[in-house]
Protein backbone atom coordinates (compact mmCIF):
# COMPACT_ATOMS: atom_id res chain seq x y z
CA UNK A 1 0.00 0.00 0.00
CA UNK A 2 1.31 3.24 -1.01
CA UNK A 3 2.57 5.78 1.56
CA UNK A 4 -0.18 8.37 2.66
CA UNK A 5 0.71 11.33 4.68
CA UNK A 6 -2.29 13.29 3.89
CA UNK A 7 -6.43 12.12 4.58
CA UNK A 8 -9.91 14.02 4.63
CA UNK A 9 -12.55 12.40 6.29
CA UNK A 10 -15.84 13.24 8.11
CA UNK A 11 -16.24 13.32 11.86
CA UNK A 12 -19.50 13.09 13.85
CA UNK A 13 -20.11 13.54 17.27
CA UNK A 14 -22.53 11.30 18.82
CA UNK A 15 -26.20 12.66 19.55
CA UNK A 16 -26.96 12.98 23.33
CA UNK A 17 -29.97 10.70 24.53
CA UNK A 18 -33.31 11.61 25.05
CA UNK A 19 -34.28 13.01 28.83
CA UNK A 20 -37.43 10.43 30.23
CA UNK A 21 -40.72 11.75 30.45
CA UNK A 22 -42.27 8.99 33.32
CA UNK A 23 -43.86 8.88 36.81
CA UNK A 24 -43.40 6.79 39.75
CA UNK A 25 -45.63 4.14 40.11
CA UNK A 26 -45.96 1.35 43.13
CA UNK A 27 -48.31 -0.61 45.59
CA UNK A 28 -48.61 2.18 47.63
CA UNK A 29 -47.94 5.28 45.84
CA UNK A 30 -50.15 4.80 42.63
CA UNK A 31 -49.90 8.50 41.45
CA UNK A 32 -46.16 9.51 42.18
CA UNK A 33 -44.70 12.15 41.16
CA UNK A 34 -42.48 12.51 38.13
CA UNK A 35 -39.06 10.53 37.84
CA UNK A 36 -37.92 11.04 34.45
CA UNK A 37 -34.07 10.60 34.13
CA UNK A 38 -31.64 12.99 31.82
CA UNK A 39 -29.82 10.93 28.65
CA UNK A 40 -26.40 10.05 28.36
CA UNK A 41 -24.26 12.54 26.28
CA UNK A 42 -22.75 11.60 22.86
CA UNK A 43 -19.76 10.10 22.90
CA UNK A 44 -16.66 12.49 21.44
CA UNK A 45 -14.51 11.59 18.41
CA UNK A 46 -11.03 11.90 19.90
CA UNK A 47 -7.52 11.57 17.57
CA UNK A 48 -4.82 9.92 19.54
CA UNK A 49 -1.27 9.72 18.42
CA UNK A 50 0.69 6.54 18.28
CA UNK A 51 4.20 5.90 16.88
CA UNK A 52 3.04 4.00 13.86
CA UNK A 53 4.23 6.19 10.59
CA UNK A 54 1.39 4.08 8.21
CA UNK A 55 -1.44 4.48 10.80
CA UNK A 56 -3.03 6.99 8.32
CA UNK A 57 -3.09 3.87 5.72
CA UNK A 58 -5.34 2.35 7.44
CA UNK A 59 -8.21 5.10 7.45
CA UNK A 60 -8.53 4.99 3.51
CA UNK A 61 -12.23 4.18 2.50
CA UNK A 62 -13.85 5.06 5.78
CA UNK A 63 -15.49 8.36 4.53
CA UNK A 64 -17.45 8.62 7.94
CA UNK A 65 -16.05 7.92 11.89
CA UNK A 66 -18.84 8.19 13.90
CA UNK A 67 -19.03 8.22 17.75
CA UNK A 68 -21.72 6.55 20.08
CA UNK A 69 -25.07 7.75 20.72
CA UNK A 70 -26.04 8.24 24.58
CA UNK A 71 -29.03 6.08 25.78
CA UNK A 72 -31.74 7.74 26.73
CA UNK A 73 -33.17 8.69 30.05
CA UNK A 74 -35.08 6.24 32.72
CA UNK A 75 -37.32 6.45 35.26
CA UNK A 76 -36.17 6.45 38.95
CA UNK A 77 -34.19 9.51 37.72
CA UNK A 78 -31.86 6.86 35.98
CA UNK A 79 -29.75 8.84 33.53
CA UNK A 80 -29.06 6.56 30.20
CA UNK A 81 -25.29 5.49 29.76
CA UNK A 82 -22.80 7.86 28.02
CA UNK A 83 -22.08 7.30 24.20
CA UNK A 84 -18.80 5.54 23.57
CA UNK A 85 -15.81 7.88 22.60
CA UNK A 86 -14.19 7.02 19.42
CA UNK A 87 -10.27 6.71 19.67
CA UNK A 88 -9.23 7.44 15.58
CA UNK A 89 -5.57 6.47 16.23
CA UNK A 90 -2.91 9.04 13.72
CA UNK A 91 0.75 9.11 13.57
CA UNK A 92 2.26 11.15 15.67
CA UNK A 93 2.83 14.85 13.97
CA UNK A 94 -0.49 14.60 12.57
CA UNK A 95 -2.08 18.14 12.15
CA UNK A 96 -6.08 18.29 11.89
CA UNK A 97 -7.50 20.84 10.15
CA UNK A 98 -11.49 21.49 9.60
CA UNK A 99 -11.80 22.25 5.90
CA UNK A 100 -14.72 24.75 6.69
CA UNK A 101 -13.36 27.31 9.48
CA UNK A 102 -9.53 26.64 8.10
CA UNK A 103 -9.26 26.28 12.06
CA UNK A 104 -6.53 23.58 13.31
CA UNK A 105 -8.18 21.68 15.61
CA UNK A 106 -5.01 19.60 16.75
CA UNK A 107 -1.37 19.35 16.55
CA UNK A 108 -0.37 15.98 17.82
CA UNK A 109 3.47 16.05 18.71
CA UNK A 110 3.69 13.50 21.38
CA UNK A 111 3.13 9.65 21.69
CA UNK A 112 -0.12 8.97 23.33
CA UNK A 113 -1.19 12.82 22.88
CA UNK A 114 -4.77 13.26 22.28
CA UNK A 115 -7.51 15.64 21.03
CA UNK A 116 -11.33 15.87 20.54
CA UNK A 117 -12.39 16.64 16.73
CA UNK A 118 -15.77 16.14 16.94
CA UNK A 119 -17.47 16.32 20.44
CA UNK A 120 -21.03 14.39 21.35
CA UNK A 121 -23.90 16.16 22.01
CA UNK A 122 -25.30 16.86 24.84
CA UNK A 123 -28.08 14.78 26.94
CA UNK A 124 -31.76 16.12 27.23
CA UNK A 125 -33.19 16.40 30.70
CA UNK A 126 -35.77 14.02 31.69
CA UNK A 127 -39.23 15.87 33.04
CA UNK A 128 -38.10 14.77 36.62
CA UNK A 129 -36.07 18.04 36.14
CA UNK A 130 -38.94 20.52 35.49
CA UNK A 131 -41.19 19.88 38.14
CA UNK A 132 -41.26 22.51 40.51
CA UNK A 133 -43.98 24.49 43.10
CA UNK A 134 -46.02 25.71 40.12
CA UNK A 135 -45.53 22.48 37.90
CA UNK A 136 -45.59 19.41 39.80
CA UNK A 137 -46.53 16.89 37.00
CA UNK A 138 -44.55 17.79 33.78
CA UNK A 139 -45.59 15.88 30.49
CA UNK A 140 -42.65 16.25 28.76
CA UNK A 141 -38.71 15.86 28.57
CA UNK A 142 -35.93 17.24 26.77
CA UNK A 143 -34.18 16.22 23.38
CA UNK A 144 -31.03 15.66 23.19
CA UNK A 145 -28.39 17.14 21.09
CA UNK A 146 -26.57 16.61 17.86
CA UNK A 147 -22.93 15.89 17.85
CA UNK A 148 -20.60 18.25 16.23
CA UNK A 149 -20.24 17.47 12.68
CA UNK A 150 -17.02 18.08 10.84
CA UNK A 151 -14.90 17.53 7.39
CA UNK A 152 -11.14 17.68 8.83
CA UNK A 153 -8.20 17.20 6.67
CA UNK A 154 -5.23 14.87 8.41
CA UNK A 155 -1.65 16.03 7.46
CA UNK A 156 1.44 14.08 8.89
CA UNK A 157 3.99 16.55 9.44
CA UNK A 158 6.82 14.10 10.42
CA UNK A 159 9.19 14.76 13.54
CA UNK A 160 12.64 14.26 13.32
CA UNK A 161 15.39 16.36 14.38
CA UNK A 162 17.67 16.16 11.14
CA UNK A 163 16.25 16.36 7.39
CA UNK A 164 18.11 15.21 4.55
CA UNK A 165 17.41 17.84 1.83
CA UNK A 166 18.25 17.56 -1.98
CA UNK A 167 17.21 16.38 -5.54
CA UNK A 168 15.90 13.34 -6.40
CA UNK A 169 19.38 10.92 -7.18
CA UNK A 170 21.69 13.06 -4.84
CA UNK A 171 22.01 10.15 -3.10
CA UNK A 172 19.41 10.58 0.55
CA UNK A 173 18.24 7.53 0.83
CA UNK A 174 22.05 6.29 0.90
CA UNK A 175 23.24 8.74 3.20
CA UNK A 176 20.28 7.87 6.18
CA UNK A 177 20.94 4.44 5.37
CA UNK A 178 24.78 4.79 5.88
CA UNK A 179 24.27 6.98 8.76
CA UNK A 180 21.53 4.59 10.92
CA UNK A 181 19.60 1.78 11.17
CA UNK A 182 16.59 2.78 8.57
CA UNK A 183 16.79 0.50 5.36
CA UNK A 184 14.69 2.73 2.53
CA UNK A 185 14.30 1.57 -1.52
CA UNK A 186 17.82 2.06 -3.05
CA UNK A 187 18.13 2.52 -7.03
CA UNK A 188 20.24 4.64 -9.54
CA UNK A 189 17.35 6.49 -10.97
CA UNK A 190 15.48 9.23 -10.19
CA UNK A 191 12.29 9.31 -7.46
CA UNK A 192 13.37 5.96 -5.71
CA UNK A 193 12.24 7.53 -2.63
CA UNK A 194 8.27 8.29 -2.76
CA UNK A 195 7.42 8.70 0.86
CA UNK A 196 9.66 10.33 4.05
CA UNK A 197 11.57 7.41 5.84
CA UNK A 198 13.31 7.99 9.20
CA UNK A 199 16.14 6.66 10.36
CA UNK A 200 17.95 6.59 14.24
CA UNK A 201 21.50 7.76 14.05
CA UNK A 202 23.00 7.02 17.69
CA UNK A 203 26.84 7.81 19.11
CA UNK A 204 27.33 6.33 22.93
CA UNK A 205 24.32 7.42 24.74
CA UNK A 206 22.93 10.59 22.16
CA UNK A 207 21.23 9.91 19.07
CA UNK A 208 19.05 11.74 16.73
CA UNK A 209 16.15 10.84 14.44
CA UNK A 210 17.24 11.36 10.36
CA UNK A 211 14.31 11.82 7.35
CA UNK A 212 15.03 11.63 4.28
CA UNK A 213 12.81 13.83 2.75
CA UNK A 214 11.52 12.55 -0.79
CA UNK A 215 13.15 14.46 -3.95
CA UNK A 216 12.30 17.96 -4.75
CA UNK A 217 12.32 19.32 -7.85
CA UNK A 218 12.26 23.28 -9.73
CA UNK A 219 8.84 24.56 -9.01
CA UNK A 220 7.74 22.21 -6.08
CA UNK A 221 6.94 24.61 -3.89
CA UNK A 222 3.83 25.43 -6.56
CA UNK A 223 3.26 21.74 -7.00
CA UNK A 224 5.38 20.53 -9.43
CA UNK A 225 6.89 16.79 -8.77
CA UNK A 226 6.54 15.03 -5.55
CA UNK A 227 7.91 17.95 -3.66
CA UNK A 228 5.01 19.94 -2.51
CA UNK A 229 3.55 16.45 -1.08
CA UNK A 230 6.48 16.23 1.37
CA UNK A 231 7.47 19.54 2.04
CA UNK A 232 5.42 19.79 4.91
CA UNK A 233 7.86 17.08 7.01
CA UNK A 234 10.51 19.96 6.74
CA UNK A 235 8.92 22.02 8.94
CA UNK A 236 9.71 20.21 11.78
CA UNK A 237 13.45 19.45 11.55
CA UNK A 238 15.53 21.22 13.74
CA UNK A 239 18.26 20.88 11.38
CA UNK A 240 19.12 20.69 7.44
CA UNK A 241 21.61 18.77 5.35
CA UNK A 242 22.28 19.71 2.02
CA UNK A 243 23.19 16.56 0.08
CA UNK A 244 24.51 17.36 -3.21
CA UNK A 245 25.89 14.68 -5.98
CA UNK A 246 28.96 16.14 -6.91
CA UNK A 247 28.74 15.52 -10.68
CA UNK A 248 25.53 17.46 -11.11
CA UNK A 249 26.21 21.65 -10.66
CA UNK A 250 26.20 21.68 -7.17
CA UNK A 251 26.39 25.57 -6.71
CA UNK A 252 23.18 25.66 -8.88
CA UNK A 253 21.54 23.04 -7.30
CA UNK A 254 22.04 24.43 -3.53
CA UNK A 255 20.87 27.70 -4.77
CA UNK A 256 17.32 26.34 -6.46
CA UNK A 257 16.83 24.29 -3.19
CA UNK A 258 17.20 27.17 -0.80
CA UNK A 259 14.82 28.54 -3.51
CA UNK A 260 12.37 26.16 -2.93
CA UNK A 261 12.51 26.21 0.60
CA UNK A 262 12.00 29.92 1.42
CA UNK A 263 9.46 29.71 -1.33
CA UNK A 264 7.61 27.14 0.77
CA UNK A 265 8.49 29.05 4.66
CA UNK A 266 11.09 31.62 3.97
CA UNK A 267 12.03 30.42 8.33
CA UNK A 268 13.22 27.22 6.73
CA UNK A 269 16.28 29.09 5.04
CA UNK A 270 17.26 30.64 8.36
CA UNK A 271 17.43 26.75 9.82
CA UNK A 272 20.63 25.68 10.88
CA UNK A 273 22.07 23.45 8.07
CA UNK A 274 25.27 22.03 6.65
CA UNK A 275 26.08 20.74 2.78
CA UNK A 276 27.16 16.86 2.59
CA UNK A 277 28.42 17.06 -1.31
CA UNK A 278 28.22 13.48 -1.78
CA UNK A 279 29.72 10.86 -4.41
CA UNK A 280 33.16 12.25 -3.98
CA UNK A 281 34.80 8.90 -5.32
CA UNK A 282 33.61 10.15 -8.66
CA UNK A 283 35.38 13.52 -8.85
CA UNK A 284 39.38 14.18 -8.91
CA UNK A 285 41.23 15.87 -6.36
CA UNK A 286 41.35 19.15 -8.50
CA UNK A 287 37.79 19.08 -9.53
CA UNK A 288 36.63 18.26 -5.75
CA UNK A 289 38.79 21.40 -4.30
CA UNK A 290 37.49 23.79 -7.09
CA UNK A 291 34.12 23.07 -6.10
CA UNK A 292 34.72 23.58 -2.56
CA UNK A 293 35.74 26.61 -3.02
CA UNK A 294 32.74 27.58 -5.35
CA UNK A 295 30.22 26.64 -2.25
CA UNK A 296 32.30 28.75 0.17
CA UNK A 297 29.77 31.75 -0.64
CA UNK A 298 26.67 30.31 1.44
CA UNK A 299 28.82 30.17 4.21
CA UNK A 300 27.36 27.18 5.60
CA UNK A 301 29.70 24.51 6.79
CA UNK A 302 30.93 21.86 4.13
CA UNK A 303 31.65 18.09 4.69
CA UNK A 304 32.61 15.84 1.65
CA UNK A 305 31.31 12.26 1.87
CA UNK A 306 30.74 9.26 0.11
CA UNK A 307 27.90 7.55 0.71
CA UNK A 308 28.61 4.71 -1.01
CA UNK A 309 32.53 3.94 -0.01
CA UNK A 310 30.99 5.46 3.62
CA UNK A 311 34.18 7.61 3.19
CA UNK A 312 33.36 11.02 5.83
CA UNK A 313 30.64 9.63 7.14
CA UNK A 314 32.01 9.63 10.68
CA UNK A 315 32.85 13.37 10.33
CA UNK A 316 29.20 14.06 8.93
CA UNK A 317 27.86 12.25 12.16
CA UNK A 318 30.30 13.87 14.83
CA UNK A 319 29.41 17.30 13.06
CA UNK A 320 25.74 16.95 12.79
CA UNK A 321 25.85 16.10 16.81
CA UNK A 322 28.14 19.10 17.43
CA UNK A 323 25.88 21.28 15.30
CA UNK A 324 22.46 20.10 16.18
CA UNK A 325 20.16 22.73 18.03
CA UNK A 326 19.13 21.74 21.50
CA UNK A 327 15.31 20.67 21.37
CA UNK A 328 12.80 23.36 21.75
CA UNK A 329 9.39 21.65 22.78
CA UNK A 330 6.73 21.14 20.50
CA UNK A 331 4.00 22.96 21.86
CA UNK A 332 0.32 21.47 20.59
CA UNK A 333 -1.14 24.11 18.62
CA UNK A 334 -4.70 23.56 19.92
CA UNK A 335 -7.88 25.55 18.44
CA UNK A 336 -7.76 29.10 17.87
CA UNK A 337 -9.43 30.83 20.29
CA UNK A 338 -13.03 31.42 18.83
CA UNK A 339 -14.67 34.72 19.22
CA UNK A 340 -18.18 34.22 20.40
CA UNK A 341 -20.42 36.12 18.17
CA UNK A 342 -23.54 37.96 19.62
CA UNK A 343 -26.58 36.83 18.02
CA UNK A 344 -29.56 38.50 19.70
CA UNK A 345 -33.31 37.82 19.76
CA UNK A 346 -35.19 39.54 17.04
CA UNK A 347 -38.63 39.82 14.91
CA UNK A 348 -39.41 40.13 11.41
CA UNK A 349 -41.93 39.29 8.91
CA UNK A 350 -42.32 35.69 8.48
CA UNK A 351 -41.98 35.05 4.40
CA UNK A 352 -45.41 34.48 4.10
CA UNK A 353 -46.35 37.99 5.41
CA UNK A 354 -48.50 36.74 7.50
CA UNK A 355 -46.95 35.23 10.69
CA UNK A 356 -43.53 36.30 12.49
CA UNK A 357 -40.40 34.65 12.75
CA UNK A 358 -38.56 35.01 15.46
CA UNK A 359 -34.63 34.94 15.37
CA UNK A 360 -31.70 34.19 17.32
CA UNK A 361 -29.01 30.68 17.84
CA UNK A 362 -29.72 30.68 21.72
CA UNK A 363 -33.33 31.14 21.41
CA UNK A 364 -33.91 28.51 18.16
CA UNK A 365 -31.70 25.80 19.95
CA UNK A 366 -33.36 25.71 23.36
CA UNK A 367 -36.97 24.94 20.96
CA UNK A 368 -35.48 22.50 19.38
CA UNK A 369 -34.97 20.28 22.24
CA UNK A 370 -38.54 20.02 22.64
CA UNK A 371 -41.64 18.70 21.51
CA UNK A 372 -43.71 21.61 19.45
CA UNK A 373 -47.16 19.10 20.07
CA UNK A 374 -46.56 18.71 23.61
CA UNK A 375 -49.64 21.60 25.67
CA UNK A 376 -46.65 21.05 28.66
CA UNK A 377 -43.56 21.75 26.39
CA UNK A 378 -45.22 24.22 24.87
CA UNK A 379 -46.72 26.14 28.26
CA UNK A 380 -42.82 25.62 29.59
CA UNK A 381 -40.99 27.31 26.48
CA UNK A 382 -43.76 30.19 26.60
CA UNK A 383 -42.71 31.23 30.15
CA UNK A 384 -39.04 30.72 29.10
CA UNK A 385 -40.20 33.32 25.91
CA UNK A 386 -41.23 36.02 28.41
CA UNK A 387 -38.33 35.69 30.64
CA UNK A 388 -36.31 36.45 27.54
CA UNK A 389 -38.63 39.32 26.51
CA UNK A 390 -39.55 37.41 23.32
CA UNK A 391 -42.98 38.18 23.76
CA UNK A 392 -42.89 42.06 24.14
CA UNK A 393 -40.52 41.74 21.11
CA UNK A 394 -43.56 40.16 19.22
CA UNK A 395 -46.27 42.71 20.74
CA UNK A 396 -43.77 45.30 19.64
CA UNK A 397 -43.58 44.34 16.13
CA UNK A 398 -47.88 44.00 15.61
CA UNK A 399 -48.31 40.50 16.87
CA UNK A 400 -51.84 40.13 17.60
CA UNK A 401 -53.71 37.07 19.21
CA UNK A 402 -53.87 33.66 16.93
CA UNK A 403 -50.54 35.16 14.45
CA UNK A 404 -48.51 32.50 13.70
CA UNK A 405 -45.11 32.48 15.23
CA UNK A 406 -41.68 30.36 13.95
CA UNK A 407 -39.08 29.64 15.33
CA UNK A 408 -36.40 27.95 14.54
CA UNK A 409 -38.22 24.57 12.55
CA UNK A 410 -41.34 25.03 15.23
CA UNK A 411 -44.41 27.37 14.79
CA UNK A 412 -46.53 28.47 17.48
CA UNK A 413 -49.95 30.74 18.22
CA UNK A 414 -49.00 34.22 19.75
CA UNK A 415 -51.25 35.29 22.38
CA UNK A 416 -50.83 37.61 24.83
CA UNK A 417 -51.39 36.72 28.33
CA UNK A 418 -51.02 40.28 30.20
CA UNK A 419 -53.56 41.79 27.64
CA UNK A 420 -56.01 38.90 28.47
CA UNK A 421 -55.60 39.46 32.04
CA UNK A 422 -55.98 43.02 31.61
CA UNK A 423 -59.25 42.89 29.57
CA UNK A 424 -60.27 40.12 33.03
CA UNK A 425 -59.87 42.82 35.13
CA UNK A 426 -61.54 45.57 33.55
CA UNK A 427 -64.75 42.98 32.77
CA UNK A 428 -64.24 42.86 36.65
Amino acid sequence: MPFRDTLIITVQGGRGGDGAMSFLRLKYLPKGGPDGGRGGDGGSVILEAIDDITSLDKLVGQTLLRAGTGQQGEGRKRAGRRGEDLIVRVPVGTVAIDLDSREILADLVEVGQQACVAAGGRSGRGNASFANSTQQAPRFAEYGTPGERRRIRLELRMIADVGLVGYPNAGKSSLLAALSNARPAIAPYPFTTLSPNLGVVERDLARFTLADIPGIIEGAHRGKGLGLEFLRHISRTRFLVYVLDIADDPPHNLEALRRELGAFDPALIERPALIALNKIDLAAPEELLELEQELTRFGLPLLTVSALEGEGLVELRDTIFALLPDQDSLEPVGRDPQVLKADPVRVIRHQDGLGWRVLGCALEAVVARFDPSNRDAVAYLQRHFTKLGVTKLLKRAGAADGDDVHIGEAAFEFFDEDRQAEGDGSEG
